[in-house]
Formats: structure tokens, sequence, C-alpha cells
């Protein structure tokens, strides 16, 4: 149930620029998270190239044309996943306070347009998506058309996995 929870109450932050204000009456929910554990990057690109896959079958369903994995989203993504696993915090807020655009600057990618969903505990590639998609905010962003390019990253640790969707179009 925790991990429903976690995964679900991940809030939707797009941006391709400075943060957005967040409303004065809102509050960041804090969970009783357990102890960090080891964190454990995944072996190979095959969960990033899963998770592509299941998000193209959503976009393909409204007419959307897939979104490609591009290297330097994936690492943008992979660092944002590795950091929330090691700090045990769900966030969109890097720990050096970067957002997700400023990851994909970062990582070498130049976003015109960029969004970020993230979740803890879905167990694989396909239940990450689909507690993507199950949230209302989450699926506009998989299914907006103009993001064409994609990263993927998921950390093993406490709480987890915790994955990463980066979305994006640029150069």
């Amino acid at each position: 149930m925790r991990r429903t929870v976690l995964a679900l109450a991940a809030t939707l932050l797009a941006w391709s620029g400075p943060p957005v204000p967040v409303p004065p009456h809102y509050e960041v929910p804090r969970w009783p998270l357990p102890a960090p554990g080891p964190v454990h990057a995944p072996q190979g690109d095959s969960a990033a190239a899963e998770v592509a896959a299941a998000v193209n079958r959503y976009r393909g369903r409204t007419g959307c044309g897939p979104v490609r994995l591009r290297a330097s989203l994936n690492r943008a993504a992979q660092t944002h996943s590795a950091d929330m696993a090691r700090r045990q915090y769900l966030t969109h807020t890097g720990a050096d306070g970067s957002g997700p655009a400023a990851r994909m600057r970062a990582a070498g990618y130049h976003p015109s347009h960029s969004a970020e969903n993230i979740a803890a505990g879905p167990a694989t590639p396909e239940a990450a998506v689909r507690t993507w998609i199950d949230s209302r905010q989450h699926r506009a962003i998989i299914l907006t058309c103009r993001y064409v390019h994609a990263g993927v990253g998921v950390a093993h640790g406490g709480a987890g996995p915790w994955w990463t969707l980066d979305l994006a179009t640029g150069h």
C-alpha cells in the first residue's frame, strides 16, 4: 500500500526553465521510509527499452509518435533515480537543488520542452508505466505528442525500485 501511495503521490513538475512556484497551501507529504540500503543500478539498457516500449504503446493508441531513447536523457534520469534511492525521498528536486531540465542540460541534452515522471515501488518497467498511466497528470505527460525523446533511470534500493522517466523535445 505504501509503495502505491508513494508512486501515485509523485506530483508533476514540468518545466524548461526555473521551477514552477508551488501554491502556498501545498505541503509536500513525508512518508516514513525504511533505512537507506545499498543502491544498485540496473543491468544494461533493458529496463529503459522496456519502459520506452510501454510508453510508445500508449502513445500509439492516441495518435502520438513514438519517443526515442537518448543516451543523454538516460544519464539524467539514471542520476536522478540513484539520487532519490540514496536519499530515500521521492522528489523532482535533486540533492543539489536541480530540476529536470537542469539535469538534462548537465547530461548534454538541451530541452526546449521537458517533463519528468517519477515513482518508487513498482517492481517492473511495465508496472512503473502503468502507475503513471493510472495518474491523470502523469498520463498527460506521457501522451503529450510534442515530446520526441525519452530517458529512463531505475535504481534499486530500500522502498524502491526508484524510477525516473524524462521526456523532452530539443537537441
